[in-house]
């Protein structure tokens, strides 16, 4: 199962961790130095949801943007009865 959100299409990215050492300049010292670069991954908060599509109720993997957005309309459920 792709780490896709179903709506948006929202997908793992890829990106840098920068390590640096040293004084910044307007704190007085001679600068940032850069150390290393290690390549790193972000990946988008999907919940599990389920949503009505066509009609029918169905299970998306969604992510948490699109579900503030309101881009997904969730199903009615009646509440519990208790004998």
């Amino acid at each position: 199962m792709s780490r896709v959100c179903k709506i948006c299409g929202k997908r793992t990215q890829y990106g840098n961790n920068v390590t640096t050492r040293g004084l910044p300049k307007w704190k007085g010292g001679i600068g940032l130095k850069t150390t290393g670069i290690t390549r790193r991954t972000y990946k988008p908060n999907l919940q599990r949801v389920r949503a009505v599509v066509n009609g029918a109720v169905q299970r998306l993997r969604v992510c948490t943007s699109c579900l503030k957005a309101g881009k997904v309309t969730k199903p009615f459920r009646r509440p519990a009865q208790t004998p």
